[in-house]
């Protein structure tokens, strides 16, 4: 029995070592990350860029951002924005034709974000556009995100990443989930990027090449298009680049309930076809080729960082009480110094720490979704906003795949 036990801790703590390590590798990398001197930049070509925005339902919501988005200072025969109206009513159909550039309305028998992207590609023809730039929703653009944009592209960039951030932090929740995606942007984007490995899609603010995208979308139809797309790219060999003074805003989750059913969808794309990507990870482990390829396949065995946290405390504590050495507490503060390198000074004020004492809920919460998650790669749950006005129906509020 004592040896079972102690199998058991070596590989929890091995794992726990593996996952810290790589969190702490990443957010000291990152910490060298330049930011783009964009009046530095000669512009010499104005891309064309199409921005495509499936809608599935929250019609409120649509109509507001649509509005703002419009407000950039690029050229308007530059850029179109194109809604992709899934179950939307005829009134905003009608008022978004007024708005934008142009409504393509699609209706399945069950609806994915795949599904309305791949749909309105195929309307669309590779003379007119350069460039495709994909928003959620609630996302809102900064009045200058396409001209920043325009100009890393200079050189023919094939894809870029921008940096997705909070638009509201009312609630301990929408902090927790705030922290998470700045987190999520300095260890697996700017971390990543100046370690010369690919950053990492999170499914919208993301600029690509015209044809590359349509070509690739063509093989995807998940839910969790976002992490096809990124294994896609890197069995192509091609990097995906990030701009972090590139901002797009996005509404964070309010409540427990919407964080469970969120988490759930990214822990279902966390693990989504793990074994034929880990196998083509190793593959290429022996081949020494493809290695953003190898850390997309390493990134599938990572546990999520609020896990990661949770775990480590619970094992130093259970380590100090059981007398068995001190490494489960090093691994403790180790992962705490990955973390607090990865959080912007702007949250390090008094309702961050309010919202801290929520981190046990969120830990039950993330450890419920995971034993909820199956199915989720099959069904994206989009965030709940603060304008619909039946909140606690999510299962109206989901895209299913076959």
């Amino acid at each position: 029995m004592e040896q079972l036990i102690y199998i058991v801790e070596v590989i929890c703590f091995f794992y726990l070592a593996f996952n810290i390590a790589y969190v702490l590798f990443f957010a000291l990398m990152a910490c060298f990350y330049k930011n783009t001197d964009f009046p530095a930049i000669e512009i010499k070509i104005k891309n064309r860029f199409v921005v495509l925005v499936p809608a599935y339902k929250h019609d409120a919501v649509i109509l507001q951002s649509i509005e703002q988005n419009l407000n950039q200072d690029y050229p308007k025969d530059k850029f179109d924005i194109i809604v992709i109206a899934d179950s939307l009513l005829p009134a905003t159909v009608e008022q978004l034709k007024r708005k934008c550039s142009r409504v393509i309305e699609v209706q399945f028998e069950e609806s994915n974000k795949a599904k309305s992207i791949n749909f309105a590609l195929n309307l669309l023809s590779e003379k007119d556009y350069d460039y495709c730039l994909l928003l959620d929703i609630d996302n809102l653009m900064e009045p200058a995100f396409i001209s920043k944009m325009n100009a890393r592209l200079q050189n023919h960039e094939i894809i870029i990443q921008g940096h997705r951030t909070a638009k509201n932090l009312n609630t301990p929740f929408a902090i927790l989930d705030a922290i998470s995606e700045e987190i999520n942007n300095h260890i697996f984007r700017k971390g990543h990027v100046v370690s010369g490995i690919s950053a990492a899609l999170i499914g919208s603010g993301q600029v690509m090449a015209f044809n590359t995208y349509k070509q690739m979308m063509l093989t995807i139809s998940s839910a969790v298009e976002d992490k096809e797309l990124e294994f896609a790219l890197a069995k192509a060999g091609i990097l995906i680049l990030y701009e972090n003074n590139a901002l797009v805003y996005d509404e964070k989750v309010q409540s427990a309930k919407v964080f469970t059913a969120q988490r759930k969808r990214w822990l279902a794309s966390q693990f989504f076809n793990f074994k034929a990507v880990f196998a083509s990870g190793l593959v290429g482990v022996f081949n020494k080729i493809h290695f953003n390829f190898i850390d997309k396949a390493i990134q599938r065995i990572l546990l999520p960082r609020i896990l990661l946290l949770g775990f480590s405390f619970l094992f130093a504590i259970l380590a100090c009480l059981l007398n068995i050495g001190n490494s489960f507490l090093y691994l403790f503060w180790f992962c705490c110094i990955g973390f607090l390198l990865s959080i912007p000074v702007s949250f390090y004020k008094i309702t961050t720490l309010y919202a801290v004492l929520r981190l046990p809920q969120a830990f039950l919460l993330m450890l419920l979704a995971t034993f909820k998650s199956k199915g989720g790669a099959q069904t994206f749950i989009p965030t709940v906003h603060l304008h619909d006005s039946e909140k606690n129906k999510l299962d109206e509020l989901t895209y299913k795949n076959d």
